[in-house]
């Protein structure tokens, strides 16, 4: 038997829990936290810096609790013209149109 953790737990879901967690900690309409089991600074700080992009939201951050835990708490505060929920969608989508900007750049 060995302490060793294993490397997978730190990548993949279990089926027990699901990929995004939404939840609000106060009755304010715009703003919302989500839970994002298996992703650390890379998609955490991706997420932030294009939700910061967009002029309808007032602040987005998000922390990484422990480096032994796996997964990102990301707080999105809207000005009200469009939900949390919907900031995340939009961002979420730039994301992917710019990624896929790159990997048609790097097939060239």
């Amino acid at each position: 038997m060995s302490n060793i953790p294993n490397p997978l737990d730190s990548i993949l879901v279990p089926e027990n829990k699901k990929k995004i967690k939404i939840f609000k900690k106060n009755e304010n309409e715009n703003c919302c936290y989500y839970k994002i089991e298996r992703e650390d600074h890379t998609l955490g700080n991706l997420l932030h810096s294009q939700l910061l992009t967009d002029k309808n939201v007032l602040f987005s951050g998000y922390k990484k609790p422990h480096p032994l835990e796996h997964f990102i708490v990301l707080k999105i505060i809207t000005d009200g013209k469009i939900s949390p929920n919907e900031a995340l969608d939009s961002s979420l989508k730039d994301i992917y149109i710019k990624l896929s900007l790159v990997e048609d750049c790097i097939k060239v």
